[in-house]
């Protein structure tokens, strides 16, 4: 063969291979129920990069009078967000009104309702005619349906919701049947992860059948929440004691590996000085040199709640006191991998000396050169006032790609009027309207109703810090409509913390992610005090808003 027509082959089989898909978006992506069951209690694949249009999309029944013309915000705060559709259709016996539809590859990862009611909601995959999923509202969401049970479905603090991965290889419509003639007012959230490129597996009824031991599994993890120790992970253990205005290392790790567990014990200590302890020092985490500490914050926060110490238990993290011994012992499970060093810290910005113990668990192994990096992202606000209306950033990420997965916020509320009207507003890789676009902040924690004051824990999401109001909420028979019974307390604030981790529903992002909340408040002339935490993992040349502590002004509520 002549020299000439050897070059052009080879350049038209580069061309060819060029154009095959890549093993991270076709072959080696091949996606079904059971192996989307594996990524809802494991952490390890949060750390690998986003596939290629990997992204999450939100359809929720947000105020349509919110938009963006020509650059400006208009109706930005409006607060109708129920009963918004993206159509209706009259078929047979009644009316259909369309909640989300989705054209392409992906899985249904979220769906929650404060009053999903009696009206049947259908989920259609595929452009099949007949619903693969047909029931009550109330039933599918709550875990006393005919598909889901707990923990995947359930009802906590008046929210009602189905974290479970519902596969589609072509298309998604999900409606709500009624055979009113009043356009039913529904809180909803569906949140759908779209994965262009892969092959998936499309959910079927049967497959409820086929996986049963494999659901039984996860729910059998998903109830137990915090993860075990991990069998095969070296063990660095540390021990010291802290004194005023210091800061001392906690362990440091040389790489390559994972660390599957950070624990940290404040030991023989008060409960009211392990709170000090807790909200008055700070943790600090570096890994491979980075120049920002990837984790900056107060103790407690990272851990999943302020102020500490109240129990609970996750599937990333816990807290619990035991009395008898006077210990308080923090947990997390958020992986972490490093390529050569690891590195944590915790000042001591209290006015007290105080014990600490703790280990980290990790697992040497090779890291992928595109492997992630974890971060705990820490902002407070201080006496902030409710007018007017306000967007607080709570991440503001740019130059790579990523994966958000959790957030804790802790509210100081001086009075009893609810606090939580904000929807979350989150913009992915720079779009000019932000995909996820919430109902409410406490819609967005999985709860409803502001019923803030309802202590809960589950695997995803929970209150470990309750308002304490002594209130009770009622129903009126219209699902619709709320009726508040407020027994007050002597308190004059609540306090309450929750948190929502992002696992099945994480949200990918390939070049930024901007992270806001609304300061929305029912009370126009006051000033409170917000505390977040924002996980999410990112490549090394990420940047990120990341607020000073200034140890004179953490919050010690």
């Amino acid at each position: 063969m002549r020299r000439g027509k050897l070059v052009v082959t080879i350049l038209v089989l580069l061309e060819i291979l060029c154009a095959l898909p890549n093993s991270s978006s076709a072959e080696n992506n091949q996606l079904s129920l059971a192996t989307l069951l594996d990524r809802t209690h494991g952490l390890e694949w949060l750390y690998s990069p986003p596939l290629p249009g990997e992204k999450q999309i939100q359809f929720s029944s947000y105020d349509r009078k919110s938009r963006i013309e020509n650059g400006e915000k208009i109706d930005w705060y409006a607060n109708a967000d129920a009963g918004n559709y993206l159509g209706e259709e009259k078929v047979s016996g009644g009316t259909e009104y369309l909640m989300a539809d989705f054209k392409g590859a992906g899985y249904i990862a979220r769906i929650w309702s404060a009053n999903p009611g009696k009206d049947r909601w259908r989920i259609y995959l595929d452009g099949a005619e007949s619903p693969v999923i047909d029931e009550p509202g109330a039933d599918l969401l709550s875990g006393k349906g005919r598909y889901f049970k707990e923990p995947f479905a359930g009802k906590r603090a008046m929210g009602q919701v189905l974290i479970f991965p519902i596969p589609f290889a072509k298309s998604c419509k999900v409606t709500l049947f009624t055979t009113s003639r009043v356009k039913p007012s529904r809180y909803y959230q569906i949140d759908i992860i779209s994965l262009p490129g892969s092959k998936i597996e499309t959910f079927q009824l049967s497959d409820l059948e086929k996986y049963r031991d494999k659901i039984q599994e996860v729910a059998n993890a998903l109830e137990r929440k915090a993860l075990s120790e991990p069998a095969n992970a070296e063990e660095v253990k540390f021990e010291l004691e802290l004194e005023p205005g210091y800061e001392k290392h906690l362990a440091e790790l040389a790489g390559p590996g994972v660390i599957k567990m950070l624990e940290i014990k404040i030991v023989q200590t008060s409960l009211e000085d392990a709170r000090v302890a807790l909200n008055q020092s700070v943790l600090s985490g570096k890994f491979d040199g980075l120049i920002n500490p990837a984790i900056y914050a107060p103790l407690s926060a990272f851990f999943g709640e302020t102020p500490g110490v109240e129990s609970y238990n996750s599937l990333c993290a816990s807290i619990s006191w035991d009395k008898a011994n006077k210990i308080a012992t923090l947990r997390s499970f958020f992986p972490m991998p490093f390529k050569n060093s690891a590195l944590f810290s915790l000042a001591n910005y209290s006015q007290k000396r105080f014990k600490i113990s703790g280990k980290i668990l990790f697992e040497k192994k090779e890291i992928s050169d595109d492997a992630l990096y974890f971060h705990a992202s820490y902002n407070y606000l201080d006496n902030y006032p409710t007018r007017p209306f306000s967007d607080w950033t709570l991440l503001d990420a740019k130059g790579g790609a990523g994966r958000y997965v959790g957030t804790m916020l802790s509210v100081r509320n001086p009075d009893y009027i609810w606090w939580g009207e904000g929807d979350e507003k989150i913009f992915v890789d720079g779009e000019y309207f932000p995909s996820i676009f919430g109902t409410g902040t406490e819609d967005y924690f999985s709860y409803a109703w502001g019923t803030d004051y309802q202590k809960f824990a589950h695997a995803y999401y929970g209150i470990p810090v309750p308002a304490h109001k002594g209130a009770q909420l009622m129903l009126a028979p219209f699902q619709a409509l709320p009726y508040r019974v407020l027994i007050m307390n002597e308190r004059k604030e609540e306090i309450v913390s929750q948190y929502r981790w992002h696992i099945l529903d994480q949200i990918p992002f390939h070049n930024s992610i901007k992270f806001d909340l609304e300061i929305w408040h029912w009370t126009p002339s006051i000033t409170f005090d917000l505390q977040a935490m924002s996980y999410w993992y990112g490549e090394a040349d990420v940047n990120y808003n990341q607020q000073t502590i200034n140890p004179k002004e953490i919050p010690n509520w």
